[in-house]
């Protein structure tokens, strides 16, 4: 008793094995003379000393499991580390990408570009130092796992994907057009947001037909339901539902509960983003802070308050979807920064040289150079969405619409050809609509477009002043929109293709329309002829969004899916388009999805909505994270 219990780690018995030869020594007598004086020690006698040395055991026993029982229980190390890209590539988790931890915890998924523009889903085992491609999941977005950490279903091409990470070619599981988030449950049910204006839908894992299964609100502005995610018993899901156009400070978006046997939902919070279950706490943003507050998986509700997990944790504030993940055993995967008020609208050069800056941080998005080159036009998306001008020559910046409770949005100014006017998208009372003002103030904002229930905003104005051209959100993702300015101005639609299309530009002379489509399986560049018919020519090599053409129709600019500024050469006659050599300019971190530069009418400065506080070079990683919910 004394040798398992003593205080001196060095005298106390190291093992139960140890103890058991101990005990063994004292049953045979002790020694190999114990084994003489065995011969002269009667039966009984030795037979007295092993059933001692049993009892002694089982005391030794009882006096060990006491100890056990009312020691301190050893506390579980919280630890954090860092994931990085592979070499030659980079992380693609602000745009419409992302990453996410398996359910077993031992791997993440990610999309990430190599150097010569191509995005794909990538794994990496957590005790390992490498990540590897998954073959065919060029243009996948937001990635989500299985149950049983196997497969990784994901969107690309205007479909809903899965894929085995041990090998194989991915399988088509049903159409997503623009897809929003996805889960899976154990039953084989997935569930996930089709495109931009959807509710959640259902499709067996197999594959086959998909089904509704909510049903958007209007009467709670809901126009959207997207990034669902099971919980624990595979019948009951939670979900974002509303619009992406509210105030983090102020959110009227709302986590809500639902079920696949029923239509009804249930509030669960308010947060502008959206949340996920995990280790028995609902993760959601507060703003620029990560929160976990106790959820009560079987009676499903809140069952206490919240609690600070990580800060500053981003949101792309243009999908309110949150850049944070976790397991199903307390690992917990975020990136750091914040998603507000810290960005420069910086100038470069062609060489990627900055040579000005807008004066201050502030939310800046979709930044619009004026056709005189002497003013900016651009929205903020921090305590609310308001459209504002920046005059370059006084460095006076002045409001251009003004929020009220019930305007929560006043998004993607467009200049007119002689900059007099400009239109812009805004966000009513539930309901989207297309407005146009003078740009000096001078009289008040019009009406061009009813609200209705889907997203809409402009693009571009054609050169001649008589066309604006918008996109619409709709079931299959987006839609390219011309709306005429005079007689009845009733909209219509550009072509349908089945694909998700958007950010039409007109060409200078009117004749040609770039815009981009995912049509290939990532939305890349393309050139028509307008209004039309023609052939079709593809810009971008590679993934590329925000088309912009030079005063003199000879480039045309984008920015690649790994955030470089490129630029194509463009030669054009009366019937025929020539795509000419492709070059990167520079390479910046630039915000949002639409609208992310703009270009002066010589092609020789860019003004880009640079995001200072969002570093996509690491994603953090931390281990047992509830754990610091205790202290």
């Amino acid at each position: 008793m004394r040798g398992c219990l003593a205080k001196d780690p060095e005298q106390r018995l190291q093992s139960a094995h140890d103890l058991m030869l101990e005990l063994k020594w004292i049953a045979e007598d002790g020694s190999q003379a114990g084994v003489e004086t065995q011969r002269t020690v009667p039966r009984r006698s030795r037979e007295r000393l092993m059933w001692a040395a049993l009892t002694l055991t089982t005391a030794v026993a009882l006096a060990l499991g006491y100890l056990v029982a009312t020691r301190a229980p050893t506390e579980e190390r919280v630890t954090r580390s860092y994931i990085k890209p592979m070499a030659d590539t980079s992380f693609i988790l602000s745009d419409a990408a992302g990453f996410a931890l398996s359910p077993d915890g031992r791997r993440l998924t990610f999309v990430a570009s190599t150097s010569g523009g191509k995005s794909a889903l990538w794994v990496r085992a957590i005790d390992s130092l490498r990540a590897e491609p998954l073959t065919g999941t060029n243009g996948a977005t937001y990635p989500f796992w299985s149950p049983d950490s196997r497969f990784v279903g994901f969107f690309a091409g205007a479909k809903l994907k899965k894929i085995d990470i041990s090998g194989g070619p991915p399988f088509t599981l049903c159409d997503a057009s623009d897809g929003r988030g996805g889960t899976w449950n154990r039953e084989g049910d997935i569930l996930f947001t089709p495109s931009v204006n959807a509710a959640l839908y259902r499709v067996s894992a197999s594959g086959g037909p998909a089904t509704p299964v909510t049903i958007l609100d209007p009467s709670r502005s809901e126009l959207s339901h997207r990034w669902p995610q099971f919980l624990p018993d595979g019948r009951h899901f939670i979900y974002l539902a509303g619009s992406v156009f509210t105030s983090k400070e102020n959110p009227t978006n709302t986590i809500r509960l639902g079920s696949l046997d029923s239509k009804q939902s249930d509030l669960v919070l308010h947060s502008h983003a959206g949340a996920i279950y995990g280790s028995g706490q609902i993760l959601f943003l507060r703003q620029d802070t990560l929160m976990a507050q106790p959820f009560d998986v079987e009676h499903l509700k809140l069952a206490g308050g919240a609690i600070p997990v990580a800060d500053p944790v981003p949101e792309v504030a243009v999908f309110s979807k949150g850049l944070f993940s976790a397991s199903e055993n307390g690992l917990l995967a975020y990136v750091e920064g914040t998603s507000s008020a810290d960005r420069q609208l910086v100038w470069y050069d062609r060489s990627g040289r900055q040579i000005g800056v807008v004066p201050g941080t502030d939310a800046y998005s979709s930044p619009r150079v004026s056709p005189d080159g002497k003013r900016l036009l651009y929205y903020l998306d921090s305590s609310g969405y308001d459209i504002w001008s920046y005059d370059m020559a006084r460095g006076v910046k002045s409001p251009q619409t003004f929020g009220t409770a019930s305007t929560q949005g006043n998004i993607y100014p467009v200049w007119s050809p002689d900059g007099r006017r400009f239109a812009y998208g805004s966000y009513r009372n539930g309901k989207h609509a297309l407005y146009q003002k003078a740009s000096d103030g001078s009289s008040g904002e019009e009406v061009i477009v009813e609200g209705g229930d889907r997203y809409k905003f402009p693009t571009d104005w054609s050169p001649d002043g008589k066309l604006l051209t918008y996109q619409e959100g709709i079931q299959s993702g987006w839609v390219i929109r011309m709306l005429p300015l005079d007689g009845d101005r009733k909209p219509y639609t550009l072509h349908e293709s089945g694909f998700s299309e958007r950010e039409a530009a007109f060409s200078p002379d009117g004749k040609w329309l770039a815009y981009c489509s995912n049509e290939s399986g990532e939305y890349k560049v393309y050139v028509v002829p307008f209004p039309g018919p023609g052939g079709k020519w593809q810009v971008s090599p590679g993934g590329g969004s925000s088309p912009r053409w030079r005063r003199n129709g000879q480039e045309i600019f984008y920015f690649s899916s790994d955030n470089k500024l490129m630029v194509a050469e463009a030669r054009a006659n009366a019937s025929s388009f020539e795509i000419g050599a492709i070059r990167t300019l520079f390479e910046t971190r630039p915000y949002g999805v639409f609208a992310r530069f703009d270009v002066t009418a010589d092609g020789q400065r860019f003004i880009v909505p640079f995001e200072a506080g969002t570093s996509t070079t690491a994603i953090t990683l931390v281990v047992n994270w509830p754990s610091d919910l205790k202290r």
